[in-house]
């Protein structure tokens, strides 16, 4: 479960020299990644079938992100040839939404302040750039629910405005995921990309957005200082889960929702989803993972996006991870008459800048 940070992939390398057939994990940080990727003509070898970054968010997201790349029109994706359909994917957009973490909140808050400690690696005006003062920062509002004026492709999408009354607008932070650099690489976009979260309440976004603009980025990469910070607030993200709970009219106290936007210079395709649970989608999403691996391998390690690039294996695998017990929205691929970034992200951006300035 993590935290993957300064770790060498040892648990994949054990399955590999044990022959294990099937590996899956929900690591994250791209070092972690890029030292596992090069253990691919090893699990090649071992005929080990290896997925990593392959949770909710990174893993479905990525899928998803690859799902509205291949849903742009053909004068976009230059021409059917997977090979040669990456050249005109402007940005890539990543957001992220979990309310309740249902008694698993420790290790995500620690893992979490970890994060503001970090580089956030993703894409400006196509070269990949480490930001070293833009984790943490308020990005402002994103929707988690796409406009009723769309036009939609035959998707069989499902629950957007249930995803719009329980989930609507939220406010989102920064945070250095890692298919912001991964799926952006993989499409060689020409344009932008970045990743962002928000929880709830909405007091809990801006005291964060507070905390990492006051407090010295070096200390929040001390683990001991992260950690006493995650557990200081437990008993207060406890007790907000539990009032959620109890004021929440479905009773369960606990959301999740990840919208995914991909566009070209004339073209803008959306993805939305969401869930019950960010807990329970995350281990649904892995067990979907591990299964597909078994039933279909394909010995070597891969990321989320390199393994479902192709047609058949990225619908076969949507299709068991938006229909998981708990999914109640799924909008598919749609196609907005008008781009949506977060509200503020040109003054977190420059805000950015200036603290790499200041350096």
């Amino acid at each position: 479960a993590g935290p993957f940070a300064n770790q060498t992939p040892t648990p994949l390398q054990l399955a590999i020299s044990s022959n294990v057939k099937a590996y899956v994990d929900v690591s994250d940080p791209l070092d972690f990644l890029d030292a596992s990727l090069a253990l691919s003509d090893t699990a090649t070898s071992s005929n080990t079938t290896a997925l990593v970054a392959a949770g909710a968010f990174p893993g479905m997201s990525n899928v998803l992100a690859m799902e509205a790349k291949k849903s742009l029109t053909p004068s976009n994706n230059n021409n059917n040839d997977n090979s040669n359909d990456k050249d005109d994917t402007h940005n890539v957009r990543f957001h992220y939404f979990t309310e309740g973490l249902g008694g698993s909140g420790n290790i995500n808050l620690y893992i979490t302040n970890l994060g503001f400690g970090d580089d956030m690696v993703q894409y400006d005006k196509g070269k990949m750039r480490a930001y070293k003062g833009l984790s943490g920062r308020l990005l402002g509002k994103v929707n988690f629910f796409l406009p009723e004026t769309t036009t939609t492709s035959n998707n069989n999408g499902f629950g957007n405005q249930d995803a719009k009354r329980r989930v609507g607008s939220k406010t989102v932070f920064a945070w250095p995921f890692p298919e912001a650099a991964t799926v952006a690489r993989h499409l060689s976009i020409k344009g932008d990309s970045s990743a962002a979260m928000g929880t709830a309440p909405e007091l809990w976004n801006v005291v964060l957005g507070w905390l990492v603009r006051f407090v010295p980025r070096p200390w929040w990469s001390y683990t001991k200082f992260s950690k006493f910070m995650a557990d200081f607030s437990e008993p207060l993200v406890y007790a907000t889960d539990k009032l959620s709970k109890a004021l929440d009219k479905e009773g369960i106290g606990e959301t999740h929702a990840m919208r995914i936007d991909v566009s070209t210079s004339d073209e803008f395709v959306s993805i939305v989803q969401a869930h019950d649970s960010f807990r329970r989608c995350v281990g649904q999403s892995c067990a979907e993972f591990a299964l597909d691996l078994l039933e279909h391998p394909s010995p070597g390690v891969w990321l989320p996006e390199t393994r479902y690039e192709d047609d058949a294996a990225r619908k076969r695998i949507i299709s068991k991870l938006t229909s998981t017990p708990g999914t109640f929205a799924y909008t598919g691929p749609v196609k907005l008459a008008k781009k949506e970034v977060p509200s503020n992200i040109e003054e977190a951006l420059e805000a950015a800048a200036m603290y790499e300035a200041n350096l």
